[in-house]
């Protein structure tokens, strides 16, 4: 307030901001340059009830618009109200041509924290949210709050016992009965007594051996949190920030894709301290999407995230399949990118092997009958799978021309699609259960190939390779791979028949019809780069298969 003109940048950077982030339900007073001076601002008027004079009721209904517009301030901009008090927020009389049904004034108190904090701060909210107090030791090191050469073993078992209370809800009412609990305070004076002599002793054991420090900025932020957290419990006593603020975070970590992002990602769905390698969790996958879209499953009473649990009320696959292709999943498409070619390869190795097997038997001629007195005097037909057959196959030789190998089924279908090893077995087994909790036991059912490919399937698979599906001059240009996913589009529209009351291609087509135009160009895209990378898989393998013609 020395220098309006100072409140006057600081209104317009934030007005701006939430216009740039898409925050519609909350705005920020236009201010009118030409007016004001160091001594005057002058802003747009605001009809409108401040928060302070509201119902719990009214104030409730306001706080996911105010929720989204901090958590943008904090971890999208890093320019945030620094004095969010209920006078300082508006309940709008009517919604204005945006739809804002919040107005916040007063910018005279700002701060500002730059990206490099901000990403920390996101990974600190993701251990705390999950109760990984080892990996958030570490954020705190990076934060400054904790020297690095902390004593990890005495402080997580500190952190437990003053965050996990916290972390529940509920304020400070709350807090205070959950550290009753903690300490075992009971209502007679000996427990209550006892109890706080032990929390005594933590509370010295923090001042005196825990050597942290608040970083300046920090003190601003903790206030401006505890306000507005104050807020929120208003108009919902059991209100928790941390939990609140996770389908933020776990949106922001599936759209950005920067290095920083994409290593609090990756610690998230393989579960490796971010240091890459390990498998990646397919439940985790699925449980971040629900989480992104609002759907959070919780451990613990409620209190914890549960990173490897999907939501029973959370997305169904056509609402998964367009939150992947919007612009809101770059980061994990970006991650993911790698790990699509692993679990095609896994998916469709499997899905031929065993699908083919179970195939072959309904294609395998009856042996015919023994007769009384003559016995078995007809001979036993070959087997179907050790007929050796005309395939065409790509050429030896790069842009040669098509060349023709006798093959076995079983030999192709080695040759096509190896054998699975244990490690890659395990990642199928994951693929499978993730597909169960998603789609239903149907949809793992295919996953695993049990049973799902008909005879008709099989000729489908038989008839493309020996029509020439894998022997074309350019085998990997646009018409060849359409000529693959017809062929696969055929084997998927039989499968309906072989799944006890389901339609995979029926729900795969609705789907896709829930995309728009730019997600659909998306997924054409991606999936034209499966097959094609598919198809030079297939190619590589078939490399030594000897030509006879």
């Amino acid at each position: 307030e020395l220098d309006f003109k100072n409140e006057a940048r600081n209104q317009k950077t934030l007005r701006q901001d939430m216009l740039d982030n898409g925050i519609t339900g909350l705005t920020v007073p236009r201010v009118f340059d030409d007016l004001c001076t160091r001594r005057i601002l002058v802003s747009e008027w605001m009809d409108g009830v401040k928060l302070s004079e509201c119902s719990d009721e009214e104030i409730a209904k306001g706080t996911d618009v105010a929720q989204e517009a901090f958590l943008t301030q904090l971890f999208e901009t890093g320019f945030f109200h620094a004095d969010p008090h209920p006078g300082n927020m508006l309940r709008l009389d009517k919604p204005t041509e945006d739809g804002a049904t919040l107005a916040l004034i007063d910018c005279g108190l700002m701060a500002s924290i730059d990206r490099t904090d901000r990403d920390n701060m996101i990974s600190a909210v993701i251990h705390l949210a999950n109760k990984d107090y080892a990996s958030l030791v570490d954020d705190f090191m990076k934060l400054n709050i904790l020297p690095e050469d902390s004593d990890r073993a005495a402080i997580i078992p500190l952190m437990d016992k003053a965050l996990s209370p916290y972390v529940k809800g509920g304020g400070a009412k709350k807090y205070e009965e959950e550290l009753k609990k903690m300490y075992g305070m009971k209502d007679d004076v000996s427990s209550t007594v006892g109890g706080f002599q032990a929390m005594t002793q933590d509370a010295l054991t923090v001042l005196n051996d825990v050597p942290f420090s608040i970083p300046p900025y920090f003190a601003i932020l903790g206030r401006a949190i505890v306000t507005l957290e104050g807020i929120a419990l208003t108009g919902n006593p059991d209100y928790g920030i941390i939990m609140e603020s996770y389908p933020f975070i776990a949106r922001k970590l599936l759209s950005e894709d920067r290095p920083e992002i994409q290593q609090a990602l990756q610690e998230v769905l393989y579960n490796t301290g971010g240091e890459g390698g390990g498998a990646l969790k397919f439940t985790r996958l699925l449980a971040l999407l629900n989480n992104a879209a609002g759907s959070v499953s919780t451990k613990e009473g409620a209190a914890f995230v549960d990173l490897d649990a999907v939501p029973e009320d959370g997305l169904d696959f056509a609402d998964g399949l367009k939150y992947l292709m919007s612009d809101k999943a770059e980061s994990l498409r970006s991650l993911l990118e790698g790990e699509v070619d692993v679990i095609t390869d896994i998916l469709t190795r499997q899905v031929i092997r065993r699908g083919l097997q179970d195939a072959l038997v309904s294609l395998s001629p009856p042996r015919p009958p023994s007769l009384p007195f003559l016995g078995n005097f007809l001979p036993t037909p070959p087997k179907v799978d050790e007929i050796p057959l005309p395939i065409l196959l790509p050429s030896a030789t790069d842009g040669g021309t098509p060349t023709v190998g006798l093959l076995t089924i079983r030999e192709f279908t080695d040759k096509i699609a190896p054998k699975l090893d244990r490690d890659e077995e395990l990642y199928a087994l994951g693929l499978s259960d993730a597909a169960a909790e998603f789609f239903g036991e149907d949809v793992a059912q295919f996953v695993r190939g049990e049973g799902l490919i008909s005879a008709k399937g099989a000729r489908t698979v038989l008839n493309a390779a020996r029509s020439g599906a894998l022997g074309s001059n350019d085998i990997l240009d646009n018409a060849a791979i359409k000529n693959i996913l017809e062929s696969v589009s055929a084997i998927v529209s039989g499968l309906g028949q072989n799944i006890e009351g389901g339609d995979i291609e029926g729900m795969m087509t609705d789907a896709v019809s829930k995309l728009d135009g730019s997600e659909r160009e998306r997924l054409d895209s991606i999936v034209e780069e499966i097959v094609r990378r598919s198809i030079g898989r297939a190619t590589q393998r078939l490399s030594d298969v000897p030509r006879v013609l």
